[in-house]
């Protein structure tokens, strides 16, 4: 009788055993489950943000100078349209570019704005006013935007003749006396930068011809070959001054 009550009981106990390590299974492996299902819900409900790139950041960065560059453009526009005042070197103050054209006083003649170009240079665009009295071309006025402002520069006829697409053009003040420069920008400055010119003097009642390129001089042969060169370069394109043209040059 002992025995089989002895039996009995570890029969008991080994079932307990086996029914807790069931329980004890299940319960991780629904723990596990709950788990993944958890783990699959976040990827789908949350989002998230994808890492930056480098194109990322040129994007970013093009975007950010696109402005810069059209405010040049803008500038420029809204002077030819008499819309906003521009800084002229030559009066030494700002005004409208109808007042400029007017200013009797200064120039003691009315100019009248035949053509236009616009030079793609190192720095930016630049725009150039071909100015006629009458029906003649006297002047030119440059105009170029620095330091948020549009500054204009009065150069003669013969000071900017030939002007070519890279901005070098021939200047003349004598028949002997002459070269070709190209436009130079430093901030709120225009200056010439010679790359070659003929300079006659006077000697002993004899004329003698001095010829240079680069700052060294040369022969009259080198010379004109150099002025050749320069003659073959692309012309600019002028533009009749209209409203028409401006918008299409400067449509923004």
């Amino acid at each position: 009788m002992k025995n089989q009550i002895k039996s009995m009981l570890i029969v008991f106990l080994l079932f307990i055993s086996i029914t807790g390590c069931s329980s004890a299974k299940k319960s991780l492996d629904t723990n596990n489950n709950n788990s993944t299902n958890g783990n699959e819900i976040s990827k789908t409900s949350v989002p998230t943000s994808p890492t930056p790139t480098i194109l990322d950041s040129i994007n970013e960065n093009t975007e950010t100078q696109i402005p810069s560059n059209n405010s040049g453009l803008e500038a420029y526009k809204a002077v030819l349209q008499n819309k906003t005042e521009f800084f002229s070197t030559d009066n030494n103050k700002k005004l409208c570019l109808n007042d400029f054209l007017t200013n009797k006083e200064n120039y003691d003649t009315i100019f009248n704005v035949t053509h236009f170009t616009v030079l793609d240079m190192e720095d930016g665009k630049v725009v150039v006013l071909e100015l006629s009295v009458g029906d003649q071309p006297e002047f030119y006025e440059i105009l170029h935007y620095a330091n948020d402002t549009v500054y204009g520069y009065l150069i003669v006829y013969r000071g900017l003749e030939q002007l070519k697409a890279d901005g070098t053009f021939l200047y003349s003040s004598g028949a002997a006396d002459n070269g070709i420069g190209k436009l130079k920008f430093e901030s709120d400055t225009l200056e010439t930068d010679i790359l070659g010119y003929s300079k006659s003097n006077q000697s002993d009642d004899k004329l003698v011809i001095l010829y240079s390129i680069h700052n060294q001089p040369v022969t009259k042969e080198l010379f004109d070959a150099f002025v050749n060169e320069q003659l073959e370069k692309k012309d600019v394109i002028w533009h009749e001054f209209s409203q028409k043209n401006m918008e299409e040059i400067f449509g923004l």
